[in-house]
């Protein structure tokens, strides 16, 4: 094990520090590849905050030999963020529990996607960065929005979900679909999986120290985050929050005939170079073991997308390639511009986005017009 002070410091990037950093936080490592400097700790606190992995990182530092943890300073920084990374956690896993709840005794049976339902299968789950609340629940888009404009007479839905800003400080997405493709084929085909799947995910019951909710299953998990990832980047952009979740449901092992039923899945839904991507993603960045990976790491793909991965940050909010900005003009130049990186790496989905959207635009002024129709009769 190498723990000197400077030999190949000046040779090895901050990003392969932080990967190293991260693997101690999981136990795939113990030590770091050498001793980083005070100018690199910093630089590694601000990628572990522009990742959202600060919790995870600060694991990491705990395992790691005396002589190679940061100055007091910020290891001060690091250990006062990771508390009140614990105590978000906590709240919202109370707060998952109440919503739950509140879903099912008003007649939806429900289930918490990604978020604290994903935190659960970490080593350690109050470490995780928590986000906002994402419940799929049961009934479809019709019965779900007559259900929410009850509260909200101005909720305005997308394909897949509506906001449901019900109480000032909660972020709560309901999800009458767990998500969507551009190409209409494979979300049909993606549709149908889902309402098959349904009933197993609305009664997989999994335990927090602030009480119970219902989570996605491994099966469904695998499917499911990897589009959402998917989802990502052609969208806002990929996190390595959003990995290393998927990296703990890969975790929780496969056997031949789950392998083989991923990959036909794969295949199905035309991810199949992208589950190799992602799988590259999982060995070179967390050391996942080869017999966990259901198919080959795709190394073109993989290396494509660590590097949007590293660019772009949680939901893109840190890639200096895009304008930052809300304006239509700027939306439309970044769109423009991931849409002509990602047709040489999917094709089949990227060519079916100006479609969608010019489609979305007529669906979501249908569902509004609706909804008022609605209004105005009562």
């Amino acid at each position: 094990m190498q723990t000197d002070n400077t030999s190949g410091a000046g040779e090895r990037s901050a990003t392969e520090l932080f990967f190293s950093l991260i693997r101690c936080g999981i136990g795939n490592e113990k030590a770091l590849p050498y001793t980083p400097t005070p100018e690199q700790w910093h630089e590694l606190f601000d990628i572990a905050k522009k990742q959202t992995l600060a919790g995870i990182a600060f694991a990491g530092i705990k395992e790691l030999p005396q002589e190679q943890r940061p100055p007091k300073e910020i290891l001060l920084q690091w250990f006062q963020l990771s508390n009140i990374i614990q105590k978000k956690n906590a709240d919202l896993n109370r707060k998952s529990v109440f919503v739950a709840k509140k879903f099912l005794h008003d007649g939806f049976r429900n289930c918490i996607l990604k978020g604290q339902g994903a935190a659960q299968l970490y080593p350690d789950p109050t470490l995780r960065t928590p986000g906002d609340i994402d419940i799929w629940l049961e009934g479809g888009h019709e019965k779900v929005l007559t259900y929410v404009k009850k509260y909200i007479n101005n909720c305005d839905p997308t394909y897949h979900h509506v906001d449901f800003p019900i109480t000032p400080d909660l972020d709560i997405e309901i999800h009458y679909r767990p998500t969507w493709m551009y190409n209409p084929f494979t979300d049909k085909r993606m549709q149908a999986y889902f309402d098959g799947q349904a009933d197993e995910q609305f009664c997989n019951t999994v335990h927090t120290a602030e009480g119970n909710f219902n989570a996605p299953t491994a099966t469904f998990n695998r499917i499911y985050m990897l589009l959402h990832i998917y989802r990502h980047l052609f969208f806002e952009g990929i996190g390595m929050r959003q990995l290393l979740d998927y990296y703990f449901v890969m975790k929780q092992g496969m056997t031949d005939k789950e392998k083989e039923l991923y990959r036909n899945t794969t295949r199905e839904f035309g991810i199949e170079r992208f589950a190799g991507a992602v799988m590259y993603v999982m060995q070179h960045m967390f050391h996942l073991d080869c017999s966990q990976m259901p198919v080959e790491p795709n190394t073109r793909h993989g290396k494509f997308l660590l590097r949007e991965v590293m660019l772009a940050g949680n939901f893109g909010k840190h890639d200096t390639r895009y304008i930052q900005n809300e304006g239509i003009f700027p939306k439309l130049f970044n769109n423009t511009r991931r849409l002509l990186t990602l047709m040489w790496y999917y094709p089949q989905e990227a060519l079916w986005i100006p479609y969608f959207k010019l489609w979305h635009w007529f669906w979501r002024r249908r569902n509004r017009k609706e909804r008022y129709k609605s209004d105005n009769a009562g």
